[in-house]
């Protein structure tokens, strides 16, 4: 389904990635772990599109993404990718529905279908109290659903997250993983994480560790 190969990144003459290989099979919830600069969240950004690679290949489904235009890949990461940053990125001035279906909202997108599948994402991620309540009233781990769900509005093939349990307490964090479990089980949808949590890799189905932007363990 998404296939890195030889994957190089550098910043400032600094390398971060190593010529980094990964394949993420269809329907699996793979688990990126990694120490704070090991590269893991510059990895996870460029296989979602956010960061082009110095050299290297990322082919989500047969087609090369690391060499599309801007506007290819700003469509791409629309429809076909749920990104959750670890700063969650919710608008403070919108509540917790509009912080859901502004990806739909960017895509001039049809909210009135997007609104019935607030609806189910509501029910599933049990957010209902908190659809009309903006993020500084918010717990940490309301907060957290609510990015989960914006990722989720567009029935993505792959969901990816940057430390989903980071700023997160042991209950939230426990609440958190084991609805990612559920999505990537009843939903099917494809699940890649990147942590430096060994609690929160543990519940994926793989585990892949990079030290100094190299594969160690797979």
């Amino acid at each position: 389904m998404l296939k890195a190969t030889q994957i190089y990144k550098s910043y400032q003459q600094n390398e971060i990635l190593h010529g980094v290989d990964l394949t993420v099979s269809r329907g699996e919830f793979l688990s990126i772990m990694g120490e704070s600069g090991s590269g893991k969240s510059t990895l996870l950004s460029i296989l979602a599109g956010n960061l082009r690679p110095d050299s290297g290949s990322v082919i989500l489904d047969g087609k090369e993404i690391s060499t599309l235009r801007e506007k290819e890949l700003a469509a791409l990461r629309r429809t076909r990718l749920g990104f959750v940053y670890q700063s969650l990125n919710l608008l403070p001035t919108l509540n917790g529905e509009d912080n859901i279906l502004l990806p739909l909202y960017l895509d001039r997108a049809d909210t009135v279908r997007g609104r019935a599948r607030i609806q189910e994402l509501a029910g599933l991620l049990h957010i209902e109290k908190v659809l009309h309540a903006f993020p500084d009233t918010m717990s940490g781990g309301e907060r957290q659903r609510v990015a989960i769900a914006r990722a989720l509005i567009h029935d993505p093939s792959i969901l990816m997250l940057d430390e989903p349990t980071g700023s997160l307490d042991s209950a939230s964090t426990e609440q958190v993983m084991k609805l990612l479990c559920h999505i990537n089980a009843e939903l099917g949808v494809t699940v890649l994480q990147v942590t430096h949590s060994e609690a929160a890799a543990a519940y994926g189905t793989r585990i892949i560790r990079l030290c100094d932007g190299r594969v160690v363990e797979q």
